[in-house]
């Protein structure tokens, strides 16, 4: 007797995880479809968020140092100014800060605002360069993984940082689209003449912003040996493309313009530099500039290589391998060669990967600085490596591309808001201390620490701002802090501001009792102190341990002390003070041994 076997179908309702493939499927079937469209969405929401947070943001000193030069009004003048060591930066960025202020009046977003833009060129050349090798919803993960780390503060720093960091993402990408042997003769020439432009206002912007040239120059020299390997002809100098190298000629001209501003910036600052070059500074921008993606990229990039080479095992050695799921993803890959990029773009990515210890080689043999700023492009290339390593393992999962989005996003997101609390907390703390400063009274107001000092006044009602005082004594405050590197930057353009930069001696002569607003261990205190003048700490019971914050207002925790000049009742006393010498406080001064004394 034959059986009747009925199927039943299931009844067990999909699982909700299940039901969101159709959505995820529609999202990526809709960047792909629109993608510019996706990238106008992602562009208003960036500047709605850099909105946010530079209105959160207070002006520091770095940023009034480009505002007051900006304000000088024409090219010669702003020339004039960089070359007396006002800023040790080319004048493009302060030349773009002017523009901005004529065009949207003074405010904090209208100076900000060149480097907005300028960090919004490096989103839109990230975009456009991932997405000729990735998926456009994967461009845009990788786009918005670029912006969760430290790199992204400066977007809105009305500083050189932003401009350089968007311009060499560009010169990349022009450079790529230069290569192409599919673009057209026309096509090519253009990204070549964009490569040019976007290498040249780099260095124009920011000196190190050189260093852009040698992922290019890197990748151009790797180009014809990956050609060569793939089309078996024979290997000549043809296929090394002398445009390319005469363009990268071209775009370092802007050094032999700027050569005079740099001798006087080298020479100003460097002998005394907080920013020292070091192989410390190196490792300080990986942690520092990469920040919270650091890691986990690198996992990425371990990963991928794991998945790529176990690919090529035999099936039945991968069907041995432990734990299974490795093995389930060396499956998935064993068919695909290679990742997405061709040889060329790989070594120039990775080269930017090392953008800190190709600064660190530059400035060893020329200049002497180097800072984690100095280098932030180093994001772009983990951000690359990392979003074509997270393709390459997980990319061919289902609605991989949606996750990769909303957790970068979410990684992003969580960085930006705990970046504008610090802000915020800092404005509090500023504020606190502002308040605690007498309105009425007559006494000058010491403020020794330049953080301090021009963030006060540009913050400060009129009643205090005109008592503040920022005297100098550059042997004190090289033997006390160890740099004087802010101090060079305010006394070499003492007329531009609306503060009284003065050297010491000349403030202790005319002075009776004055407040002293610095840090415990300030180098002012430890100076007066030593030439025997009273200085008391005074009581101050307010927050104020965030204004050291991303961008510092203050080299330590800010305290009041009273001081005396020589016109105090107080200075009678004994023992009798030893009076400071005006010619002895200047740069050019001799240095002081360990005891303060010449």
């Amino acid at each position: 007797m034959d059986l009747l076997v009925v199927s039943v179908p299931s009844t067990r309702p999909p699982s909700a995880l299940s039901a969101l493939y159709p959505i995820a499927h529609a999202i990526e079937d809709f960047f792909e479809r629109h993608p510019g469209t996706v990238f106008v969405l992602f562009s208003l929401i960036y500047l709605a968020i850099v909105a946010v947070l530079s209105h959160t943001k207070l002006l520091w000193l770095d940023e009034l140092i480009t505002l007051h030069i900006a304000q000088l009004g024409s090219a010669s003048s702003i020339w004039h100014a960089l070359s007396q060591a006002a800023d040790p930066n080319p004048p493009l960025t302060h030349l773009a800060v002017l523009a901005s202020l004529r065009l949207f009046g003074m405010h904090e977003f209208a100076l900000r605002l060149p480097a907005i833009l300028g960090y919004w060129i490096g989103l839109v050349s990230l975009f456009l360069f991932l997405k000729r090798r990735l998926p456009s919803i994967w461009a845009l993960a990788g786009t918005i993984l670029s912006m969760a780390n430290a790199a992204f503060d400066y977007s809105y720093e009305s500083r050189s940082y932003a401009i350089f960091y968007g311009l060499a993402m560009l010169a990349l990408l022009c450079w790529s689209r230069a290569v192409d042997p599919a673009a057209s003769s026309a096509r090519r020439s253009l990204s070549l003449c964009g490569m040019v432009l976007a290498l040249a206002a780099g260095i124009s912007t920011n000196y190190f912003a050189v260093l852009a040239l040698l992922p290019i120059a890197g990748g151009e020299l790797v180009r014809p040996l990956s050609s060569h390997r793939r089309t078996h002809a024979p290997l000549s100098f043809r296929p090394f493309n002398l445009r390319i190298w005469i363009a990268l000629a071209l775009a370092v001209t802007p050094l032999f313009f700027f050569r005079s501003l740099i001798q006087t910036s080298i020479a100003h600052f460097a002998p005394h530099a907080w920013n020292k070059v070091s192989i410390d500074q190196v490792f300080d921008s990986y942690t520092g500039m990469v920040e919270v993606i650091l890691f986990p990229v690198v996992a990425l990039l371990v990963l991928a290589a794991a998945v790529y080479f176990l690919a090529r095992m035999c099936p039945h050695c991968r069907a041995g391998l432990r734990p299974a799921w490795l093995s389930r993803l060396a499956d998935r890959h064993a068919n695909i060669h290679g990742f997405a990029f061709p040889e060329h773009e790989i070594t120039a990515v990775f080269l930017l990967m090392l953008y800190p210890f190709l600064g660190y080689l530059v400035a060893s043999l020329h200049g002497g600085m180097l800072s984690p700023r100095f280098v932030i492009p180093v994001c772009l290339g983990f951000a690359i490596a990392g979003t074509t390593a997270a393709h390459h393992v997980f990319g061919r999962l289902p609605s991989a591309g949606v996750i990769a989005v909303l957790l970068c996003s979410a990684i992003f997101l969580g960085r930006a808001c705990a970046v504008r609390d610090t802000y915020d907390k800092q404005k509090q703390c500023f504020y606190q201390v502002l308040r605690h400063l007498p309105p009425t009274s007559n006494q000058p107001i010491a403020v020794p620490d330049p953080l301090m000092a021009l963030t006060l006044v540009h913050y400060a009602p009129r009643s205090i701002a005109s008592r503040i005082v920022f005297p100098v004594d550059f042997p004190a405050i090289r033997l006390f802090r160890g740099e004087d590197s802010p101090e060079e930057n305010l006394w070499a353009a003492r007329g531009l501001y609306d503060l009284s930069i003065v050297p010491l001696a000349d403030f202790q002569h005319n002075a009776a009792d004055y407040l002293i607003l610095a840090s415990d261990g300030n180098w002012l205190v430890r100076d007066l102190r030593n030439h025997s003048y009273p200085v008391n700490r005074l009581p101050a019971n307010f927050p104020h341990e965030a204004i050291k914050g991303f961008t510092p207002l203050d080299h330590g925790d800010p305290a009041f002390f009273l001081g005396s000049g020589d016109r105090s009742d107080r200075t009678h006393r004994r023992p009798a003070p030893v009076p400071f010498n005006a010619q002895a406080n200047l740069p050019e001064a001799p240095s002081l041994n360990a005891n303060g004394q010449l």
